[in-house]
């Protein structure tokens, strides 16, 4: 497009020129019949022709848009070749007598330069060119010369001349934006590209291309992109070929989809690259093959159906349930057809309406969800028939033999229904709950000794609202252990067993027995009349005050009682996990991780309990310095990964701030993080992420945690602040019940706040704020 838009202003400049050259002999002509006109009366007849002539210019003149002044002399007056049209307006009633009022048609500005232009062309001999806009938006092309004597001001009207330019400019930037737009979309391409001339001369190659040479220009001058089959191919495909190519790249043979167009002029050719196809269409049947020997493997009975109801996979199990003959099975049959075997043979019953029944099985080939069907077969078995849509069209049918499961179910209801009548003619009181808390058994007794209506000793009656209704008639939080012993998760459930006091003056013996299946027993046996209640009271009160002592001397001695001990067990882990002494194998290996772990996560329970004795000592001291957000972020994220133990959580990092460095105590921070960021870990599921962000705000730093999960109960989140206040809801694992009450108190000894923000449902985010400060000397 350059070269169009030169081009156009060469054909102007020499067009421009050869109309001045005209103008000139225009001028000479005419200047030289009026003069004859004038002082020679014996030359009419040429006079006239001269007239005719002189009409003939102003036609011509007018025609391209031209119009000349002429003074012969200074001093005489100005002769006008063709016609100023382009100055023509209401204002100029004769234009060729007010033509020198240029202030009439001309811009003001351009007027006065004008003026000036044509005054130093007759007194000085001044040649000039200027561009004026008239008054009526045109364009005016004026050039001042000097013919022999004569002072000539020439005026072309230009508008149409720039109007033209004006678009070849605008389709030449367009041209030029298309070009740079192939050229980068070309470059972008992973795929080879190129163009060649009639010659073989490469005139453009793209990115891709030249990586293929290693961007060597000999080479690519040189050596042909194909092998010399493929060329053949091409040369022999006519002006337009598609099929397929091999080309050696970088020592590598390739397969390529050529597409190539050529002419008299060029060449274009593109190659697309098939070699990850053909690897990923191998790995496809390599995983397919994978797959189908797994299912061998399994007990449950697969088939898939293809889209047009055609057996294409079954699997060892499957032949087991239906005993059919494997060349019919390997027939591809369809499943109209190994129904209507299945039932001939008697191996499936016959419904009364089979029509009705197959349409109904059927319909899962026009489904996009999953059917569930249960079959009752002749010889006594129960089938669970699952239809499940194949992801490549089709159906898989899983075929589950329910028959040992069901009997199992009925043995283990005969079992539950035998202890039932046991449970109710015994004088304890006997309460059987789940892992969930809730009531599996109870025996009449049960509500007897503690007054309970009949709803709250039911099958789902939750311990809670037992609790609720007993707690009242105890000394004691005695209810509260239940229910956490019940509800909990602990590693090691022991048995627990005791005496408690009733506000009524009753007393009970109770027995909280762990049983299979993580189910807890608790009995209660009334035994006021053995007991003296004054003793009772007594040693009450003797195991009360023990228990504070404990409590006091654990806090005291903790630091020397086990971290001595986990010292040791986190030295030794670490020494066998280096396997000076031996190689181990890769469960031991895991075995050592789990004990550093669990071993780490005691030390820092040791840890908290005693931060939290030297903070209530008032001897806490901060050793404020100048911290790397980013590190201490990245350090509790890693500790959280490692207590994660492989769980698919996921924890998000992201960054809000421009603030790099806060003024804080490092090690209480990174505990701080990680304390969060465990809890998160707890209560987050399976498959969900935690975000973990920092952001400024308010000349504060803020960092906020948020998990997934269930959500704190309104009942709870008063208290998870508290010291040892350990909640495990929705089956989340209870923890220590340290770790919050950690945070807060670090946070409020940096001078910040902690919030939680939470919701049935909705998650909890735990959002710690810091004031940001700068340190001082």
């Amino acid at each position: 497009m350059t070269g169009m838009a030169g081009n156009f202003w060469l054909a102007l400049t020499v067009f421009s020129g050869l109309l001045i050259f005209i103008f000139l002999l225009i001028a000479e002509k005419i200047l030289s019949k009026i003069s004859n006109k004038l002082f020679t009366k014996n030359h009419y007849q040429q006079t006239q022709n001269t007239d005719s002539s002189f009409d003939d210019y102003q036609k011509l003149f007018t025609y391209t848009g031209q119009s000349s002044i002429v003074w012969d002399t200074p001093l005489s007056p100005p002769l006008i070749i063709g016609q100023f049209l382009f100055c023509k307006n209401d204002q100029i009633k004769e234009p060729i007598d007010e033509i020198f009022r240029f202030e009439q048609w001309v811009e003001d500005n351009d007027a006065h330069l004008l003026e000036d232009a044509l005054l130093a062309l007759r007194e000085d001999g001044k040649t000039f060119t200027l561009y004026v806009e008239s008054k009526l938006g045109t364009r005016i092309h004026v050039h001042g010369l000097i013919v022999g004597s004569a002072a000539v001001a020439h005026f072309t009207n230009v508008s149409h001349f720039e109007e033209n330019h004006t678009q070849l400019e605008c389709a030449d930037r367009a041209m030029r934006q298309i070009y740079h737009a192939q050229i980068a979309l070309f470059n972008a391409l992973d795929e080879p590209v190129w163009i060649k001339d009639k010659k073989g001369s490469l005139l453009f190659a793209n990115n891709a291309y030249r990586d293929a040479y290693d961007h060597d220009e000999d080479m690519m001058k040189n050596v042909a992109f194909f092998n010399e089959t493929t060329r053949q191919k091409i040369t022999e495909g006519g002006p337009l070929y598609k099929g397929l190519g091999t080309a050696i790249i970088k020592g590598e043979r390739r397969s390529f989809q050529v597409s190539e167009i050529r002419d008299d002029e060029i060449i274009a050719t593109f190659a697309h690259d098939m070699s990850v196809t053909e690897n990923l269409s191998d790995e496809i049947k390599y995983m397919k093959r994978g797959y189908s020997e797994t299912l061998d493997q399994i007990s449950t009975a697969v088939a898939i159906f293809s889209a047009d109801q055609k057996l294409i996979f079954f699997n060892h199990a499957f032949a087991i349930l239906w005993p059919l003959d494997t060349a019919f099975l390997e027939s591809e049959p369809s499943h109209t057809l190994l129904l209507d075997r299945l039932r001939t043979d008697g191996i499936i019953a016959e419904p009364r309406a089979w029509r009705e029944w197959k349409d109904d099985l059927f319909s899962a080939y026009h489904s996009v969800d999953s059917h569930q069907h249960i079959w009752n077969l002749p010889d006594g078995r129960t089938v669970r028939v699952l239809a499940s849509p194949h992801p490549q069209g089709g159906v898989t049918w899983l075929f589950e033999n329910l028959t040992e499961k069901i009997d199992l179910e009925r043995r283990y209801n005969d079992l539950i229904k035998m202890q039932g009548e046991t449970l109710d003619h015994l004088s304890e009181g006997v309460g059987v709950f789940g892992s969930d808390g809730r009531v599996r058994l109870s025996n009449p007794a049960l509500a007897k000794l503690w007054s309970l209506s009949h709803e709250f000793i039911v099958e789902g009656t939750h311990i809670s609202k037992i609790q609720a209704q007993c707690a009242p008639f105890v000394h004691g939080d005695i209810w509260d252990k239940f229910t956490t012993l019940i509800t909990g998760f602990a590693e090691v459930r022991e048995t627990l067993s005791g005496r408690i006091d009733l506000v009524s003056g009753a007393v009970f013996d109770y027995a909280l027995v762990p049983l299979p299946n993580a189910q807890t027993m608790l009995t209660f046996v009334n035994v006021t009349d053995s007991v003296n209640i004054t003793r009772a009271l007594e040693e009450k009160n003797e195991a009360l005050e023990s228990a504070d002592r404990l409590r006091n001397k654990f806090v005291q001695h903790v630091s020397y009682e086990l971290r001595t001990p986990l010292t040791n067990i986190m030295g030794f882990s670490d020494i066998l996990s280096s396997q000076i002494f031996g190689a181990l194998n890769d469960r031991q290996l895991d075995y050592l991780k789990h004990i550093g772990s669990e071993s780490s996560a005691l030390s820092n329970i040791v840890d908290d309990i005693l931060d939290l004795a030297t903070l209530d000592a008032g001897i806490m001291q901060l050793d404020l310095k100048d911290v790397n957000i980013d590190e201490v972020m990245a350090y509790a994220v890693e500790r959280a990964n490692e207590r994660l133990g492989g769980r698919p959580v996921q924890i998000v990092v992201t960054q809000n701030t421009k603030v790099t460095k806060m003024l804080a105590d490092p090690g209480r921070l990174r505990q701080i993080f990680i304390n969060i960021l465990n809890n998160a870990v707890n209560f987050a599921p399976d498959g969900t992420r935690i975000d973990f962000q920092s952001k400024y705000q308010e000349n504060k730093l803020i960092f906020e945690v948020h998990d997934e999960g269930c959500g704190i109960p309104e009942h709870i989140i008063e208290t998870v602040f508290q010291r040892f206040s350990s909640h495990a809801h929705n089956g989340s694992r209870a923890g220590a019940g340290l770790g919050l009450s950690i945070v807060k108190s670090f946070v409020e000894l940096h001078g910040g706040e902690v919030v939680i923000k939470t919701g049935q449902e909705r998650g909890t985010t735990v959002v710690c704020s810091f004031p940001l400060v700068e340190k001082t000397e």
